[in-house]
């Protein structure tokens, strides 16, 4: 067999990635502030309020989802008040969420600043 017919010594050649890989490994989210993606862990997850009642009149609230298992779509962000600004300037929480509007953020800022 020529050549031609095989593949060289080492194999295939893979292209190197051009996003890098987590240090650690384990679940990887991506901020919605910043975009940066980072352990599950180090991400605090907002979700909408459950038992929010749509009766109510005001914006949906957001909560703070601490043992990230409550239900339906969730947006990461890191608990860094700069994250947390940058969010909310591109408007990332409510697309993240899937819901049109404004959205209440005052428990998650007053969270953050602690």
């Amino acid at each position: 067999m020529g050549r031609r017919g095989r593949l060289s010594e080492s194999g295939p050649r893979a292209r190197p990635s051009t996003y890098p890989a987590p240090p650690v490994k384990g679940p990887v989210r991506t901020c919605v502030g910043c975009r940066e993606r980072d352990q599950r862990s180090a991400l605090l997850r907002l979700v909408l309020d459950p038992v929010h009642d749509d009766a109510v009149a005001g914006p949906p609230r957001i909560v703070i989802d601490v043992r990230a298992c409550l239900p339906g779509r969730g947006a990461w962000v890191h608990p860094e008040p700069r994250c947390l600004e940058l969010a909310e300037r591109r408007r990332a929480v409510p697309r993240a969420l899937r819901v049109d509007g404004p959205l209440d953020l005052g428990e998650v800022r007053a969270h953050i600043d602690q």
